[in-house]
C-alpha cells in the first residue's frame, strides 16, 4: 500500500514540476510546438490499457474475495451438520464427545486460523480438532456399534476438511507480484504524460485538479485491488461471521465442559504444540 501511494504521488509531482517549469516555458518562448500535442493523443491510448488491466485485475481481486465467503460458509455449513451428525451415536458419552471437539474446531478456526490466515499462515490447531474427530468416528467404526454413524460423521469431516482447504487456497494473493508492478507502472506512466504534456490554452490549477484527480481514482483503484487481494486482512478483510453464528448454535446443545480453552486449544494434550505454517 505505501508503495503504491509514493508511487502515484511521485509520479504526479514529477510530471506537474516538468510541466511547470520546462515544458510551459518552452511554450512560451517558442522551443515547443505552440499548441503541443493534444493530451488524448498521447495518454489516451496508455490511458486505456491502464483502465483496461485495472478493471481485468479488479475483477479477479474481486472474484478472490468472494470465493472467500464462499468457501468459509460451505465450512461452516459442513461443521454444523457434522455437529447434527453425532445425534446417531448411540452412546450418550460418545456423543458429546464428538459434539465437544467439533466446537472446539470451530473455536479454533476462529481463534487460530483467522489471525493466521491474515498473515498468510496456517495454524495447527483445527488440524489437531478435526483428527480428533476422525478418530473417534473410526473407533465407531471398527466397534461395529455405531458403524452407521462412524461412517456418517467420517463422510462429513471429509466435506469440512475440502472446505477448510478452500478457505485457505484463498488467503494466498491471486494478484502475482509482476502484474501489479505492471499495473502501479501502467498507472505511472500515463500520470507522467498526462502531467506533463498539455496545450498552451489550458491553466496550470486547472491542469493540476485534472492530474490530481486521475491520480486519486488510479490509487484508489490500486489500493481497492491490493486490499480485497487478501480476503481475510485489510479494510474489505472477511471475519469469520459464518462460523461465529454456527458456533453460538453448537454451543447450545452441548452440556460439560469443553475439553479446550477459549481460544480453541486442548487442556489435556501435553504434548501438542500449536504452531502457524507459511500457506504455499
Amino acid at each position: 500500500m505505501l508503495i503504491t501511494i509514493v508511487a502515484i504521488l511521485l509520479a504526479v509531482a514529477l510530471a506537474l514540476i516538468y510541466n511547470r517549469w520546462v515544458w510551459r516555458p518552452g511554450q512560451h518562448s517558442g522551443r515547443l510546438v505552440p499548441d503541443g500535442l493534444q493530451i488524448k493523443e498521447i495518454a489516451g491510448p496508455l490511458a486505456s490499457l491502464a483502465v483496461l488491466l485495472l478493471a481485468f485485475v479488479l475483477v479477479q481481486s474481486f472474484s478472490s474475495w468472494s470465493s472467500a465467503g464462499r468457501a468459509e460458509a460451505s465450512e461452516a455449513t459442513a461443521t454444523l451438520l457434522l455437529f447434527r451428525e453425532a445425534d446417531l451415536i448411540d452412546n450418550p458419552r460418545s456423543r458429546q464427545d464428538v459434539r465437544r471437539q467439533v466446537v472446539c474446531y470451530a473455536t479454533s478456526v476462529i481463534e487460530q486460523d483467522w489471525p493466521a490466515m491474515r498473515e498468510a499462515q496456517v495454524s495447527n490447531v483445527p488440524a489437531y480438532w478435526a483428527t480428533s474427530i476422525r478418530r473417534t468416528a473410526i473407533r465407531q467404526v471398527r466397534s461395529g456399534a455405531d458403524e452407521t454413524a462412524g461412517a456418517a460423521i467420517i463422510a462429513r469431516d471429509a466435506e469440512q476438511v475440502t472446505a477448510r482447504q478452500e478457505r485457505l487456497s484463498e488467503a494466498l494473493t491471486s494478484v502475482p507480484p509482476v502484474m501489479y508492478f505492471l499495473l502501479l507502472s501502467a498507472v505511472a506512466v500515463a500520470l507522467l504524460i498526462v502531467g506533463v504534456v498539455t496545450a498552451k490554452g489550458v491553466s496550470a490549477a486547472v491542469h493540476a485538479i485534472v492530474v490530481g484527480a486521475a491520480a486519486v481514482v488510479f490509487a484508489g483503484t490500486l489500493l481497492m485491488i491490493g486490499d480485497l487481494d487478501q480476503p481475510y486482512d485489510g479494510i474489505t478483510g472477511r471475519d469469520p461471521t459464518r462460523t461465529a453464528f454456527v458456533l453460538d448454535q453448537m454451543k447450545e446443545d452441548v452440556t460439560g465442559g469443553l475439553p479446550c480453552d477459549g481460544q480453541g486449544l486442548p487442556k489435556d494434550a501435553p504434548l501438542f504444540r500449536p504452531q502457524t505454517d507459511e500457506l504455499s
